[in-house]
């Protein structure tokens, strides 16, 4: 049986010109490059155009890039020093867009379509030198047909830029270019899973790199804490107080669509590779032994950082948040496109592979055009309500504050997970009645609340009773009169705006 010829795996065969300054055959259409390239940028530019609206996450952003801006440095809150966004590089990179006059939906989707076709080419040509072109041409076609990842583009999140920065400064790292150590300290300070790849693609890196990452790394964290009092994002601790975590095996949606088992899918993005994982998990493990002897080269340098990603969101049975997907998802698929042409030399499960991820456009795209509407429009009614009714300094108490502080810069927003409310998450870890004490401690003019906890007066996710009783939450809330609700009160999604009746002209 003849297997495809594979690259030689030492360190110094990773080190020869051909690796150190490699040739891409951007215009050969049976080079995984050119194709894939067009299909990625039409498939961007699908959801760009179906799905107008940014994130609710992604808005957080935006409002303390605008408020940085505009001058009033990097806050949520007017003179409220908080680090609630998760990346530092991406917070300023936007607040340059707005600056310079850039919508920031514009401005964050153009670069992140930018970091795909990086991502794309960077990660083709690892596979191609260190594995094979035909796992070059895998690579390419399911990172640039997976709908997954048109819709993290249209999002807003900088996950993308995040999986560019791997491919990057692993590629910088095989070529040892002087300015591999600035790239790895660029994604060490990228975000919290940033700080981890880059530890792990510290080892193929030179000790100059390293030590200009750590310099960097430094820098950043003093800098950081300085003005915040922290360099931990408090998003990190509020989603970690909160929501908590569980153990691996109480948290599936980490795992659950690694193995071709009769799950129930428990995300609607493990739904979505149900119809391939029975072919791309054996793949992902005959690439995990087709890697080790490979183990020297750069493109195990990139797969093990996003592994090692993976494994720490496994293990802590971390919440999910659909752009934490990015970094297991590149890593099986890398894995997986190693490891298929081992298992096939005929085009037929090619074939198959390909019918599956173009077949599946059929129900992803309606996923994220469908996502992103909910959030505008459900969230936007409030938003709407707020900037019609509120006066300026006003402060509201809600959950969603993405699209509704976004709509409305001149509002004081405290979040009941506390992401720009540090006290708030501190405080419902202490358990029942932190509701009712932040009502009595803020006296917010205004509450958003879900129609659930109005209904049943128990937290609508998160540790902690928002009520130690309810007569108090009873007492707690009768200081409100109804302003308005964005559907039945009976529907647990359901937003309900309170206004406080003292504060009534």
């Amino acid at each position: 049986m003849n297997r495809p010829r594979k690259r030689p795996a030492s360190a110094e065969a990773a080190a020869t010109p051909e690796a150190r300054a490699p040739r891409l055959d951007l215009l050969d259409p049976r080079a995984p490059y050119l194709v894939p390239l067009l299909l990625l940028v039409v498939t961007r530019l699908v959801l760009w155009f179906r799905s107008p609206w940014a994130s609710e996450d992604a808005l957080i952003t935006f409002r303390y890039a605008a408020n940085w801006a505009h001058g009033l440095g990097p806050v949520y809150n007017a003179g409220e020093k908080v680090f609630g966004f998760t990346s530092p590089p991406w917070m300023a990179w936007v607040a340059a867009g707005i600056k310079l006059g850039a919508d920031p939906i514009v401005w964050t989707r153009s670069t992140l379509l930018v970091a795909d076709v990086a991502t794309l080419l960077l990660g083709a040509a690892l596979l191609e030198r260190h594995a094979s072109r035909a796992s070059a041409w895998c690579f390419a076609f399911f990172f640039a047909v997976l709908t997954f990842f048109s819709g993290l583009m249209a999002s807003g999140l900088e996950m993308g830029a995040m999986i560019a920065l791997v491919f990057g400064a692993a590629t910088l790292i095989e070529r040892r270019h002087p300015a591999a150590g600035v790239a790895l300290g660029v994604l060490a300070i990228f975000r919290p899973e940033g700080l981890l790849a880059a530890l792990v693609l510290a080892v193929w890196a030179a000790w100059r790199d390293r030590a200009i990452a750590a310099g960097i790394t430094a820098v950043t964290a003093l800098a950081l804490a300085a003005y915040y009092g922290s360099p931990i994002p408090q998003s990190l601790v509020a989603k970690a107080t909160v929501y908590g975590t569980s153990v691996p095996w109480g948290a599936p949606q980490w795992w659950e669509w690694l193995l071709p088992l009769p799950f129930t899918p428990g995300t609607s993005e493990a739904g979505l590779l149900m119809w391939i994982y029975v072919l791309f998990s054996p793949a992902a493990f005959a690439g995990l032994v087709e890697m080790w002897p490979r183990r020297r080269t750069p493109l195990a340098g990139a797969l093990a950082a996003l592994l090692v990603v993976w494994l720490a969101l496994f293990a802590s049975g971390a919440s999910w948040f659909f752009w934490y997907f990015a970094a297991p998802l590149v890593a099986w698929a890398g894995l997986a496109s190693v490891g298929l042409p081992t298992l096939t030399h005929r085009p037929h499960l090619y074939v198959a592979a390909a019918l599956m991820l173009s077949g599946h456009w059929l129900q992803g795209g309606k996923l994220y055009v469908g996502r992103a509407e909910t959030e505008a429009v459900r969230f936007g009614a409030v938003a709407d309500l707020l900037r019609a009714n509120a006066r300026a300094g006003e402060s509201v108490f809600l959950e969603p504050i993405g699209t509704i502080g976004w709509r409305n810069p001149e509002l004081r927003l405290i979040d009941e997970v506390g992401l720009v409310a540090p006290g708030i998450a501190k405080r419902r870890r202490e358990g029942a009645g932190w509701y009712t004490d932040t009502i009595e401690r803020e006296r917010p003019q205004w509450l958003v609340i879900r129609g659930s906890m109005l209904r049943t007066l128990n937290a609508y996710a998160g540790v902690g009773d928002p009520f130690r009783s309810m007569e108090e939450g009873q007492r707690a809330l009768s200081a409100y009169a109804l302003a308005a609700a964005t559907d039945s009160l009976g529907n647990e999604a359901t937003l309900v705006v309170l206004h406080r009746m003292a504060d009534k002209p």
